[in-house]
């Protein structure tokens, strides 16, 4: 289906694919890319040296803009955002991909049509090693969807809920100014995704949901989050640090919180006498979007089952 790609001068869409010795999930994650309904779009892939089959791969798809040398993830995605000529920007990582061929479409139909939106993202889905589908997070969005656009802001606050990094489309030039630099506090520099999305939020970007299970998220054991797990674990508290002192801040009316529209305009702002609804907003998400509230009470009793069962054999 790639027969009919070339490289636009002017794609729609700009997709930046990281990469580095994982060419045995790039066929896939290229196809789930050729496969979009949506045919505006460029795919540059940012590999960092690759050793294994990636280059060989990578010179079957001639559509495909790629460099390879040695880099870091921070420098390889400012690369990409350097070659990216799109309108907007979809990351898509080397072993993930998508599951709906239209989700590029359904993306650009948001945002061509609604300039207060500036990021749409969808369900992501967990895939094993082997290519099999499993976990579906954020289920209970199907029957309680999460606020749409200056709304989302008090959920931010109560959860620091992040947007799934495989399938959020978003403005260019609006991702670019939000993504980390060497300037960047050193936890976001660490954590590129925690770093865009507190910058995107707290500057008064908005999102927008679409209740579509738009791609898969491989999990595998050489994965960049397994890899780096000590070093980015302190790096996620210090982004739940980071927006909860912005939370608290802005209700103590230290900071004024502006709401931006993809022009980076500003649309409104949380005046002093919206801060009693603002707080209340967010203690509805603290308690009725609790993780607890999310398991259902068969998983809990089996829980609860089998630590008493532990205890009891220690016991005897």
């Amino acid at each position: 289906m790639s027969s009919d790609l070339h490289s636009p001068d002017r794609p729609k869409i700009s997709v930046i694919t990281p990469s580095l010795n994982h060419g045995r999930f790039l066929r896939e994650t290229i196809e789930s890319i050729v496969n979009q309904s949506y045919r505006n779009f460029e795919h540059i892939v940012i590999d960092g040296g690759s050793t294994d089959e990636t280059l060989d791969i990578l010179k079957q798809y001639p559509h495909i803009r790629w460099i390879s040398e040695p880099d870091s993830i921070l420098e390889a995605y400012q690369k990409g955002f350097d070659m990216a000529r799109g309108e907007y920007i979809i990351q898509c990582c080397v072993s993930d991909g998508f599951l709906d061929k239209h989700w590029f479409r359904k993306c650009i139909e948001i945002l061509d049509k609604d300039i207060e939106t500036t990021v749409v993202w969808g369900f992501p889905q967990y895939m094993s090693e082997a290519g099999d589908l499993h976990n579906l997070p954020y289920q209970e969005f199907f029957n309680d969807p999460p606020p749409q656009k200056q709304e989302f802001l008090a959920m931010w606050l109560a959860n620091c809920f992040v947007l799934p990094e495989g399938n959020y489309c978003a403005r260019s030039e609006i991702l670019k100014r939000c993504f980390p630099n060497a300037q960047s506090e050193k936890h976001f520099q660490t954590h590129l995704h925690l770093g865009i999305m507190y910058q995107l939020i707290a500057q008064g970007y908005c999102p927008y949901f679409l209740p579509v299970v738009a791609n898969y998220g491989r999990t595998h054991h050489d994965q960049r989050g397994q890899r780096l797990m000590t070093i980015e674990k302190p790096a996620t508290s210090l982004y739940f640090r980071s927006v909860h002192d912005y939370g608290k801040r802005l209700l103590q009316g230290k900071v004024t919180h502006h709401f931006r529209n993809g022009l980076s305009e500003v649309i409104g702002e949380v005046r002093p006498d919206d801060l009693w609804g603002l707080r209340k907003n967010i203690w509805r998400h603290k308690i009725f979007r609790s993780p607890l509230l999310q398991v259902s009470l068969f998983i809990i009793m089996q829980k609860i089952k089998k630590r008493i069962q532990r205890a009891l054999r220690v016991i005897v």
